[in-house]
């Protein structure tokens, strides 16, 4: 999976007021946290971090993370969490999880059904799909979009099955 670059800077405005505040001007409150470092608060461009969302092929977006006026230049983080606004869709809030580049995550990876099965096609059925998700783990930049079951050779019960 490549990851995205997106520039973050320091939320200096705490609680709710200051997040009010910081969404008036055009930018979303977000948190960045994981196991090495302690969790720091941050403030992400709402067109920016929207552009990257709404521009993945799947849930599963891996940020090449740069803070402005950190001691680290570049930081790799997982999209953990957006939190949106019940009825205007509004971005509230964003959660990050930042991984280290040598160690194995655990996500959960969408599954699509391409073709038409065999059933579907000569029998008049209904494909039934199950299983949404499964659990993948493996090193970030290995992480695969999604993974792609093609229904059309379904004769048993191994469907083969690969990654975008």
């Amino acid at each position: 999976m490549k990851s995205v670059a997106l520039t973050a800077f320091p939320r200096t405005l705490g609680r709710r007021p200051g997040a009010k505040k910081l969404r008036a001007t055009g930018r979303v409150p977000a948190v960045i946290y994981g196991r090495h470092n302690p969790p720091q608060s941050l403030e992400i461009k709402v067109k920016d971090i929207h552009d990257v969302i709404h521009g993945a092929h799947s849930e599963i977006v891996l940020l090449d993370l740069s803070v402005d006026g950190d001691s680290k230049p570049k930081r790799l983080a997982l999209v953990q969490e957006v939190q949106h606004h019940v009825l205007t869709n509004q971005m509230l809030h964003v959660d990050l999880h930042e991984v280290a580049e040598n160690e194995k995550v655990t996500v959960l990876v969408p599954v699509e059904a391409i073709g038409e099965a065999v059933g579907v096609k000569t029998g008049g059925g209904t494909l039934e799909h199950v299983l949404f998700k499964l659990k993948v783990r493996a090193l970030p930049k290995d992480l695969p979009e999604v993974l792609l079951a093609d229904v059309r050779f379904w004769k048993s019960a191994r469907p083969f099955i690969s990654t975008r």
